[in-house]
Formats: C-alpha cells, sequence, structure tokens
C-alpha cells in the first residue's frame, strides 16, 4: 500500500474512469442540482393525494386539490402537524404520511370501507352516508363535528383528554395538571427525543422502549404513548395533579 500523500510516478496513475466529454457533463449535472431552488421534501404520495386526504379530513377544502405544493397545502399540512404531535416543518415526509394514512383509516373502518390510507371517493360516499345517518351535515367531509361523533379524536390532546376519563379521573380536575406536565416535557411531540438521557416520545418514558407495553408501535402512535403515561402516572403518583405537583418541586416526574 502507497503512504497517503505520496505521488505517483506519471506511469503509475491510474486512467480516468469516465471520458472527459462524459466526465464535463456530470459536472455540470451537479452545479445545476446544486444551483436550482429546493422544494419541500415528500415521501410516497403524490401532492395530489396528500391533498386529497387533507381535504378528506377537514384541513384543506376541495378547492384546493390542485397538484401544487404551494402555501395553502403547506399551511394545511402544518395544522395537521400540528394537531398530531408532529414537527409543525410543513413539508410532507414520512412521519407525517404516516400519521395522516392512520387517520384516514380511522375513518375508513368507521365508515365499513377498505382501509387503505387513501381519501377516494369511495370513502367520501361512504362518509356521507355515515353522516346522514347520524343526523349531520352530509358533506362527504370528516370534520371536528363528524370526527367527534366517530369517537376519533382529532388532536393529540383530545386524545389525553379521552384517555384521561378511561383512568377514572375528570378531565375539568386532572387535565391541566396532565398538559403542565406534557407541555414542558415534549410539548405533546410523538418523536421528543431528550438529546441527554434519550427520553422519548409525549410522556418522555425513559428508556423508549417501556411503552411497548402499551403496544407495538409506542414509537410512532401517540395514542400508544399518551396509554402508557398514563398507566405509569396512575401508578407512580395516582393523579396528574399529583404528578404535577411532584415535578414542579423536582423539573421531572
Amino acid at each position: 500500500m502507497i503512504p497517503i500523500g505520496t505521488a505517483l510516478p506519471a506511469s503509475q496513475v491510474p486512467a480516468p474512469r469516465l471520458p472527459v466529454a462524459r466526465a464535463a457533463l456530470v459536472l455540470f449535472v451537479a452545479l445545476l442540482a446544486m444551483l436550482a431552488p429546493s422544494a419541500p421534501a415528500h415521501a410516497l404520495d403524490s401532492t395530489t393525494w396528500l391533498q386529497r386526504n387533507l381535504a378528506g379530513i377537514g384541513y384543506l377544502p376541495y378547492s384546493g386539490i390542485d397538484g401544487v405544493y404551494g402555501s395553502q397545502t403547506s399551511t394545511a399540512v402544518r395544522s395537521f402537524q400540528h394537531d398530531n404531535g408532529l414537527a409543525e416543518d410543513g413539508e410532507y415526509g414520512s412521519r407525517t404520511e404516516l400519521a395522516l394514512h392512520n387517520k384516514v383509516m380511522e375513518v375508513q373502518r368507521k365508515v365499513g370501507t377498505t382501509a387503505d390510507g387513501a381519501y377516494g371517493d369511495g370513502t367520501k360516499s361512504k362518509v356521507t352516508a355515515w353522516q346522514q345517518a347520524n343526523g349531520l351535515s352530509a358533506d362527504g367531509v370528516t370534520g371536528p363535528a363528524t370526527m367527534n361523533a366517530m369517537r376519533i379524536a382529532r388532536t393529540v390532546k383530545i386524545t389525553g383528554q379521552w384517555k384521561t376519563t378511561e383512568h377514572g379521573w375528570s378531565v375539568s380536575s386532572q387535565f391541566d395538571c396532565l398538559d403542565n406536565i406534557w407541555i414542558r416535557e415534549s410539548t405533546w411531540k410523538v418523536y421528543a427525543t431528550n438529546p441527554s438521557s434519550g427520553a422519548y416520545g409525549i410522556p418522555q418514558a425513559l428508556p423508549g422502549d417501556k411503552m411497548a407495553v402499551a403496544g407495538a408501535d409506542w414509537q410512532t402512535n401517540p395514542a400508544t404513548q399518551i396509554e402508557w403515561g398514563l398507566d405509569y402516572i396512575k401508578s407512580r403518583y395516582g393523579t396528574p395533579c399529583a404528578a404535577w405537583s411532584f415535578w414542579q418541586s423536582h423539573n421531572w416526574y
């Protein structure tokens, strides 16, 4: 092996791998890529299907389905991210895609159609029929009122409120305490990771895989994380307000 930094005799210099003209073309293409304006990173869905899903669950008007990832779509994505415990960057990456598909599939299972995560005409028709049968405005859009009637949590905090009740506590007396803790721990973000300790998720479980007892999808599902977090609070402190009192004294719980 020739030491690094040793110059080779001219007779031993390897021949170029590319013809000069081809190498120049590759360099030119690379320069164009560097100079081209960047666009939001998209996952598997086309922009049109992203927009159809957002419109189907009420984050985007149907008139906004135009195949263009403009400011209206970016704002709708950011709103969905906010509600679902995701980084609010307005870009459609794999985490947002997974959460959006899961939310659409919840709707599809509720109305009895194929749960494929794509809010197409068939899903819209089924939702319209469900709305009619349940005395709601029948527009085929699973907006806040329809989602609430379906018992599908639109936001991570609604999930937290419903699970607070399921754990035997009053939302009016206990949820504010829970909110105070988790705003400070993770701002209710599903993928929140403490860079020092490695604590993970909405309740900041340490280590994060403790939450596997609540579900195999603990890394990505806010409902699973919230279920584990409330179980933890109940077993250790009894109530969210007792946990909040401890947190105020120790800055952890």
